[in-house]
């Protein structure tokens, strides 16, 4: 079972690398996050991802830049027909702020990615996407010639990627490029501000769709249609991904942290936070505590 919470496993690794991961059948995505910055780039594909209360489509030569421990949800229409192919990469934000520090122009645009200050996190590189193809190559060639842990190599996979980013999207099509972007999702669009605005309260589903003035039932239907997931999945790992918050940054007891984040039953709150993420409440935050202090 996957689990809401994905650690990245470095192994000592500076980077974690999957290069033209390729599916052609059963890919049914998850709300998850790590705690690590993420590039994901499609090289073919069909689907969503869902990120920030928003859903991008996933095609040919979109980028996603995805910060640490940021709930995010990526569904692929997959077939023979039709296969999902990207590439991966997984590094910690400190390593790569050092590297980047002497450029100036791509360091200043890692910062604003990273820390959230900027609203663009999906990019259309399909401009570009022969400079970015023969970027990926270069640099799973430095692996497979055990040159992939270089710190020059890794920096100058980052630049790359930062510089096509610029190219990509001009000064004056910066305000514009994620309305553009994101996919005209409706009702499920919806449906999320309304969850990111009352998930921390005890709610139903006949709440929120009487709000959108629909029912539940043709709700349901149309969210799962627009993002590949359900209304439950959504609203829980909102819900955890909350009280994985409160317990890394407080020390309010399990029961107050279960009521904050709207599932006022504590126990249940246990259950269902060790089935998501893995381990319970107060593991989750020992080890949280135990890692930051290395």
């Amino acid at each position: 079972m996957k689990h809401m919470f994905e650690a990245v496993v470095f192994s000592g690794s500076k980077l974690f690398w999957d290069y033209r991961l390729h599916n052609t059948d059963n890919y049914k995505g998850h709300y998850h996050w790590h705690q690590c910055c993420e590039v994901l780039y499609v090289h073919e594909g069909e689907g969503r991802v869902v990120v920030n209360g928003d859903t991008f489509q996933i095609r040919k030569g979109m980028l996603f830049f995805l910060q640490p421990y940021q709930l995010h949800y990526v569904y692929a229409n997959v077939s023979q027909e039709q296969p999902y192919t990207r590439t991966i990469c997984h590094f910690d934000l400190m390593l790569i702020d050092e590297l980047l520090r002497p450029f100036a122009k791509r360091y200043e645009l890692y910062t604003v990615l990273w820390r959230g200050q900027n609203s663009v996190q999906a990019f259309d590189l399909m401009a570009y996407s022969g400079r970015i193809e023969c970027d990926f190559s270069d640099y799973d060639l430095a692996r497979t010639e055990g040159k992939g842990e270089d710190t020059e190599e890794i920096a100058m996979l980052i630049l790359r990627i930062l510089d096509t980013i610029i190219r990509s999207t001009p000064a004056e099509q910066k305000r514009t490029s994620n309305t553009k972007e994101r996919r005209c999702a409706g009702y499920a669009q919806e449906a999320m501000q309304w969850i990111d605005e009352y998930y921390q309260k005890s709610f139903r589903l006949e709440d929120l769709a009487n709000d959108l003035h629909l029912s539940k039932f043709y709700l349901s239907k149309l969210f799962h249609e627009e993002t590949g997931s359900t209304l439950k999945e959504y609203i829980t790992a909102k819900r955890l991904r909350q009280a994985c918050r409160l317990l890394e940054t407080t020390s309010k007891s399990i029961e107050w942290i279960a009521g904050g984040v709207g599932i006022p039953n504590a126990s249940y709150f246990a259950k269902v936070f060790k089935q998501e993420v893995g381990i319970t409440p107060l593991k989750y935050r020992t080890e949280f505590i135990h890692s930051n202090k290395k």
